[in-house]
């Protein structure tokens, strides 16, 4: 007993330790009394360190303390008991057949780092926007991001046709925002503004948005070799990152998902030749929205073309994937599209389990491929889509997601390209994090053949049950 208590005493340490001894002001959480030098750092204690909850992998029981789950598991449950609950997440967890008290106090260590490592980027991110008296693409892009969170409900509008704003307009807006706030000077906006017209319609995809090198850096400077819990990893062959910038911020990440498909497909011989020939340029967001209507015109997703009231180039109507399958399939590419909703079977900590096992599966499935080509995965949920790049396996069992997100900026991604090992949480995702009622997946499956293109036309997705 006393070396788990032990153990578990160290388990709760968070990147915000109270403060004490400070000039100025000084912060007060009113739940735990504990103080802190600002009000961010009061916000994030209050939104990712208050009532946080342990479940039991036993008997799903809550706590709010990892210490009593460490006493409750001893005192109130034998290792059968251990063993047999473990069967139902063995696929995702795949040592919780053989978890040990050590090795749950391990996972509950590692719960609480990951929090603190998600903390610490939300502070980071928080302070950056405070303190920047100057805006490059990226930072404007992480101030959008937010906005775009926060209005989900005027995005749907827009991406439906309530809102009849402009490509131009809403660039035109972004500019002035940026003017605004200071974060750029007189001459920077008059430049950009003279220069608007041309760039909301050029067809290649600027080269202030894409990070490359970032897949080849993974492989070759994160260890798994059980540093930081990691012991295997599973990676995409080739993706680049593209991030929202002020041209297009706001609104775009199924266009940046998009981007960073093709980016992908690219270094592939069967899409290289269908999708590029000789240029590997990717295409911008406005030449997408022309593939997308060239798609729609020749009999793709009619029914879509019809709720964007046939008109998409030089909007800022959202895209998702049944888009991305139009106009993959007008170019002669197959894909599929899958669903996946909660599971209402079991505790909620367990309902996307289905989800992570076939995400798991797909990547362990390809890389067994004779031409070792791995592609990513396009993600998408209610407001907002990223793209899945690979998973790390964790000593304590969970698979840990590795993602491209469009509201990731190329700033941040940069940073990463100089301390990857410091900055490689800007990727990691963990299981914890998806709690949206419904995910899909759109995956690449080759190239359509002269009898296929005409069934394409209309866009099918398929549920993955969970099992």
């Amino acid at each position: 007993m006393k070396f788990i208590m032990a153990i578990a005493s160290n388990a709760y340490t968070t990147y915000f330790e109270p403060q004490s001894d400070l000039d100025g002001t000084i912060c007060y959480c009113e739940v735990c009394d504990r103080t802190f030098s600002d009000e961010t750092l009061l916000q994030l204690h209050k939104r990712y360190e208050c009532e946080i909850e342990y479940t039991c992998p036993i008997c799903d029981q809550i706590f709010f303390d990892c210490l009593v789950l460490q006493i409750h598991i001893q005192e109130d449950h034998d290792h059968s008991q251990l063993n047999s609950s473990s069967q139902s997440i063995n696929s995702v967890f795949p040592t919780a057949a053989t978890m040990s008290l050590t090795t749950i106090n391990d996972y509950l260590i590692a719960q609480n780092v990951q929090r603190s490592e998600l903390m610490e980027e939300k502070y980071e991110t928080s302070k950056m926007m405070e303190t920047m008296n100057y805006v490059s693409d990226p930072v404007l892009a992480m101030a959008l991001q937010q906005e775009e969170d926060e209005e989900n409900f005027q995005a749907f509008q827009r991406r439906y046709g309530a809102s009849e704003q402009s490509f131009s307009d809403r660039a035109q807006w972004n500019l002035d925002n940026c003017l605004k706030k200071a974060w750029i000077s007189q001459q920077q906006y008059n430049d950009c503004k003279m220069n608007l017209s041309k760039l909301v319609v050029q067809p290649i995809e600027r080269k202030e948005s894409r990070t490359q090198g970032i897949i080849n850096l993974i492989r070759r400077s994160i260890p798994i070799n059980g540093v930081g819990g990691v012991i295997d990893r599973r990676l995409v062959s080739n993706c680049d990152h593209f991030a929202a910038t002020w041209l297009d911020g706001g609104w775009s990440c199924g266009y940046k998902n998009l981007q960073m498909l093709l980016s992908s497909m690219a270094h592939d011989p069967q899409y290289r030749q269908q999708l590029f020939g000789d240029q590997c340029d990717i295409p911008s967001v406005s030449r997408l929205q022309q593939l997308i209507e060239e798609a729609w015109n020749n009999g793709f997703d009619s029914q879509g073309r019809e709720q964007f009231n046939r008109r998409l180039y030089q909007s800022t109507k959202w895209i998702g994937p049944t888009e991305i399958m139009a106009c993959l399939a007008h170019c002669k590419i197959k894909t599929e599209l899958l669903d996946f909703h909660q599971s209402t079977d079991g505790p909620k900590s367990n309902s996307y389990l289905h989800l992570f096992k076939w995400i798991k599966n797909y990547f362990d499935n390809e890389t067994l491929k004779s031409d070792k080509i791995v592609h990513p995965l396009y993600l998408q949920h209610e407001g907002h889509s990223r793209t899945i790049i690979g998973y790390e396996q964790m000593c304590t069992g969970p698979i840990r997601l590795l993602i491209y997100d469009p509201s990731t900026s190329k700033f941040q991604c940069e940073h990463f390209l100089k301390t990857p090992q410091k900055k490689i949480y800007l990727f990691r995702r963990t299981y914890q994090s998806f709690n949206k009622p419904v995910y899909q997946i759109l995956l690449l499956k080759g190239l359509l053949g002269p009898h296929d293109q005409e069934a394409a036309k209309q866009i099918l997705s398929r549920k993955v049950l969970s099992s």
